[in-house]
């Protein structure tokens, strides 16, 4: 878990993710501070040897971008369906960019602090990305921490 602390009103995007195998839709949602922008699902370049997650490198004006798939990277089983809703949500965490694939973008919302539960604990991995989770007229919103999700997807350029 990480161990930001939440405090006073944020502004998140708040986006889904469908898992395939349970046939539900979690909600998820990234302080919009980090979200430069959302794109359409453009064309995504693989790379060979990657990890499983990683979806492959897009073309952002000019910028090479990594592009992971959430899902994945959350372990969701997927029907390796994607569909029209998807987007891109082009996260800037520390000066590096990285492509997020998720399933629909839902919307922009703001929350109070009294809204976040912080003190989760539990034996999942995904502990470490996720900084609460916001219950919002009967709906649960977990938060995640984009540097944890992150940190080990950096990318670099062969020569770089």
């Amino acid at each position: 878990m990480s161990e930001t602390i939440i405090e006073g009103n944020l502004q998140m995007v708040v986006f889904s993710l469908f898992d395939s195998k349970l046939h539900k839709k979690e909600e998820y949602g990234v302080l919009i501070e980090q979200v430069r922008e959302i794109r359409q699902l453009e064309s995504i370049t693989k790379i060979p040897n990657a990890k499983s997650y990683v979806r492959g490198v897009m073309n952002l004006r000019g910028m090479i971008v990594p592009v992971i798939d959430v899902k994945e990277k959350l372990g969701f089983s997927s029907d390796g369906i994607i569909s029209q809703k998807a987007r891109v949500l082009v996260a800037d965490v520390d000066g590096n960019l990285t492509g997020l694939l998720i399933d629909e973008v839902d919307q922009v919302m703001r929350i109070t602090s009294k809204e976040v539960e912080t003190s989760l604990s539990g034996g999942l991995e995904s502990l470490g990305y996720i900084k609460g989770v916001a219950k919002i007229s009967g709906r649960l919103v977990v938060i995640l921490d984009m540097g944890k999700l992150l940190e080990d997807t950096t990318f670099s350029a062969p020569g770089t």
